[in-house]
């Protein structure tokens, strides 16, 4: 069974918050946007991403852009993910360190790729210039990248209708 999630990100141009996994739950260690997954039938994905970041950073997103959509798969007995990107400019409240997060500003100059998941190289790029995308990565066993397919999409209508086509597709 394919795990629904979401990770959001704050970015302030020229900075963006990221969020550093300090439980021993899936993702320990490295920094990233934040999420989880949708807790009931009732809650859609943008339900999922305030609630989640509200949880893991204290703070409430405003008017959070669906940036992209990747599928995550594992040659692990890891669940896959299927996980929907959020960007956020506002938001409301201050950040705040959680029993699950610690958090830190990056200029986009100084991202800390070396510290996040090996696929974030693809894609966070995409998010940070505004490009939409939609994806499929296949990770090893010793969880580094096999494989990825990428698409970008420079504008909402063309990504919006590609979302609608990529309900269970197989990229790779």
């Amino acid at each position: 069974m394919t795990r629904i999630e979401t990770v959001a990100t704050v970015y302030r141009h020229p900075r963006i918050l990221l969020g550093k996994k300090i439980n021993n739950k899936f993702g320990a260690g490295k920094y990233n946007g934040f999420g989880g997954g949708i807790e009931d039938d009732d809650e859609d994905i943008f339900a999922t991403a305030i609630r989640e970041t509200e949880e893991e950073a204290g703070i409430t997103l405003i008017n959070p852009d669906r940036m992209g959509r990747i599928l995550f798969r594992f040659q692990s007995d890891e669940q896959d993910h299927d996980v929907h990107f959020f960007r956020a400019r506002k938001y409301l409240g201050t950040p705040r360190e959680t029993d699950e997060m610690i958090f830190r500003w990056f200029n986009i100059n100084n991202i800390p790729y070396d510290q996040m998941w090996p696929s974030d190289r693809y894609w966070f790029p995409l998010l940070l210039e505004g490009t939409r995308f939609l994806g499929e990565v296949l990770f090893g066993s010793d969880q580094q990248v096999i494989e990825h397919i990428l698409k970008g999409y420079e504008d909402r209508e063309s990504f919006e209708d590609a979302l609608r086509n990529y309900e269970n597709a197989i990229l790779i």
